[in-house]
C-alpha cells in the first residue's frame, strides 16, 4: 500500500566546489547512506523555505539565495517523496553539525562514489548536467 507523497525539500550547500553531506544513522530507513541536508515540508511551507530552515536547523548554515536544481518523484517501497532540490552556494556561518550523524564536504566526483539513496543519484546527474 503507497502512502501519500511526502514533500521534501533538500539544500545542497556548496562552498568552494564542495557539497555538505551527512551519512544516515544506523537503524533509520536507508541507514547508513549518505544524503543532503533537508526534510519534510511544513503546512504551507514553500519549498524553497523548507530549504533554508532545513539548512539552518541541520547545519548552523544560512542559504540567502538558493538555485533551483531539479524536483525528484522516487517511490521508496511505500514511501513515495517528492524532492524539491536547491543549490546553497556559499551559505553563510559556520557549520555547527549534527554530532550523531557524520558530516563531510565532498567534490561531486566523490560524490558520485558515495553509497547514496537512488533519489540522491538524479540530483546528482542534475549537478552534472549544469557543470
Amino acid at each position: 500500500m503507497t502512502r501519500e507523497r511526502v514533500e521534501v525539500a533538500l539544500a545542497l550547500p556548496l562552498r568552494e566546489e564542495r557539497f555538505l553531506v551527512a551519512r544516515r544513522q544506523a537503524g533509520l530507513h536507508l541507514a547508513r547512506r549518505w544524503e543532503f541536508p533537508g526534510g519534510k515540508l511544513q503546512a504551507g511551507e514553500e519549498p524553497a523555505c523548507a530549504a533554508r530552515r532545513e539548512l539552518a536547523e541541520e547545519t548552523g548554515l544560512v542559504a540567502h539565495a538558493l538555485d533551483p536544481l531539479i524536483v525528484v518523484i522516487h517511490d521508496y517501497a511505500g514511501l513515495p517523496p517528492r524532492l524539491h532540490v536547491f543549490v546553497a552556494r556559499d551559505p553563510e556561518g559556520e557549520v555547527s553539525l549534527d554530532h550523531e550523524r557524520e558530516w563531510a564536504w565532498k567534490t561531486l566526483d566523490e560524490l558520485e562514489r558515495l553509497d547514496m539513496p537512488e533519489a540522491n543519484r538524479q540530483v546528482l546527474r542534475a549537478l552534472r548536467s549544469r557543470t
